[in-house]
C-alpha cells in the first residue's frame, strides 16, 4: 500500500517513531552548527543504528583495561560483560574498543580475522550468549598469542593482518 492510499491518520505513524531518541532529539537540533567530522560521524552512525552511547561509568571500565598486561586478557571479563550489555554493541564492536584502549592485550575479532585462525566460520551471532561470547573471544586471544609466537608476528597488529589475509586467500565470506 502507498502512503497516499493510507485513509487513516498518517501523523499517528510519526507518534510512534522512537528511534534513537536521545540522538535523534540533539541531531534536529543542529540549525546553523558548523558541520565537522564528529557531526558527520554522528549521522552516519544514527543512519545505520549503530550510535552507542556510554555512561562515565563504562568510560571508566574501558579505561582500565589499559592497565592489564600480556597475556592476562581475562581480567578484563567484567569490562566484556559490561559492553556486551549495551545496545548496539556486539563483540566485534567491543573488541574494537578494547583492541584500541590496549592493543598489547586484545585485538579485533570479526568473521575475517576468525575464519583466518579457525579455517571456520565465524560461530556467533547477536542472539548468541554473552558467556559463549567471551569465551569464544578469549580462546581466540589465546590462538592469536600461539600464532604469534610461531609465527614471530606482532600481536599489535594481528588483526590487520589476518583480515587482509583472509580476504586475499579464503575470498569473500
Amino acid at each position: 500500500m502507498k502512503a497516499i492510499e493510507y485513509n487513516d491518520d498518517l501523523k499517528e505513524f510519526l507518534r510512534q517513531y522512537n528511534y534513537q531518541s536521545d540522538l535523534t532529539n540533539r541531531l534536529d537540533k543542529i540549525n546553523d552548527t558548523p558541520f565537522s567530522q564528529n557531526l558527520i560521524n554522528e549521522i552516519v552512525l544514527w543512519k545505520v543504528n549503530r550510535y552507542v552511547s556510554f555512561t562515565a561509568e563504562i568510560l571508566q571500565k574501558i579505561e582500565s583495561v589499559k592497565n592489564i598486561n600480556q597475556g592476562q586478557h581475562r581480567e578484563g571479563q567484567a569490562v566484556l560483560e559490561i559492553l556486551l550489555k549495551v545496545h548496539g554493541v556486539d563483540l566485534p564492536m567491543t573488541s574494537a574498543f578494547l583492541r584500541f584502549r590496549n592493543p598489547r592485550v586484545f585485538q579485533i575479532i570479526d568473521r575475517h580475522a576468525y575464519r583466518a585462525v579457525y579455517g571456520q566460520k565465524y560461530p556467533l551471532n547477536r542472539a548468541s550468549r554473552i558467556n559463549q561470547k567471551i569465551s569464544t573471544y578469549f580462546d581466540y586471544l589465546d590462538k592469536l598469542i600461539e600464532l604469534c609466537k610461531a609465527k614471530e608476528l606482532d600481536f599489535q597488529t594481528i588483526d590487520r593482518l589476518l583480515y587482509k589475509f583472509d580476504k586475499k586467500i579464503n575470498g569473500k565470506l
